[in-house]
């Protein structure tokens, strides 16, 4: 989904009688972007109170070095309801990636998640990060560290995916999503176990445009009240560079 710009290096190589240019060198350092376009930003299979009553922009920078390194920027307007609709959703995260052969891989991270203009600090917070990947399939826990409007410390969302490539550059993408809750914190739940959503989609990259188009089916499973989420399908396009 992303097309990667890496750096160009090109290096010259003084002999005793000619001037030869080297093969192009690959650089340590890549840098990717995207910007898209959902029918409905639903965070974590939130879809009984979405992120955005209607249509939402995203888009996203990321860095990476060769050592595993990499660090990066999300972000996507929001809309709860105010006049202009100025809310922005932006997270920071940075981490290491590395494998343990060439099917085994993993990921540490930490995520920082701050909201502009929505009226208060309380959103804004750490979230680490764990990951496991092997083929197609990949693993997910997420962790929050402190208390937030929107969670407790120690609150941790699990999640699973798994791709499998069709033909004509169609992907089947799926998702499950699980949710374990801390019940010591300022918010309740119902439970400190719950099913949070499954999400199974289609995605189509468009020739060599750097465009994929999405649509998206939301399983609702219930959130740390056990409230049943509601079924949706959302619809997306973005563009990678």
């Amino acid at each position: 989904m992303k097309f990667t710009l890496k750096a160009l290096a090109l290096a010259a190589v003084a002999s005793t009688s000619t001037f030869t240019f080297a093969e192009e060198a690959p650089s340590e350092h890549s840098f990717s972007g995207n910007i898209g376009i959902l029918s409905s930003y639903n965070l974590r299979g939130i879809t009984n109170g979405p992120e955005n009553k209607g249509a939402t922009i995203n888009g996203g920078l990321d860095y990476s070095h060769a050592s595993g390194f990499y660090a990066g920027w999300w972000g996507s307007t929001l809309d709860y309801g105010s006049d202009n609709g100025s809310e922005f959703e932006n997270d920071f995260y940075a981490g290491y990636n590395g494998s343990i052969n060439e099917d085994l891989g993993y990921t540490v991270g930490l995520t920082y998640y701050y909201y502009y203009d929505i009226g208060n600090t309380g959103s804004n917070g750490f979230e680490t990060m764990l990951g496991l990947s092997y083929k197609d399939f990949g693993v997910t826990v997420q962790t929050l560290l402190e208390d937030l409007d929107w969670g407790n410390a120690g609150d941790t969302y699990i999640k699973g995916t798994y791709s499998y490539a069709l033909p004509h550059d169609f992907s089947l993408d799926t998702a499950l999503g699980l949710y374990i809750y801390d019940k010591n914190g300022p918010i309740e739940a119902t439970d400190t176990f719950g099913f949070r959503h499954f999400d199974i989609g289609l995605s189509k990259s468009i020739a060599d445009t750097g465009v994929t188009a999405s649509v998206n089916y939301i399983l609702g499973g219930y959130d740390r009240m056990d409230i049943k989420q509601n079924n949706k399908v959302v619809f997306g396009l973005s563009y990678g560079f």
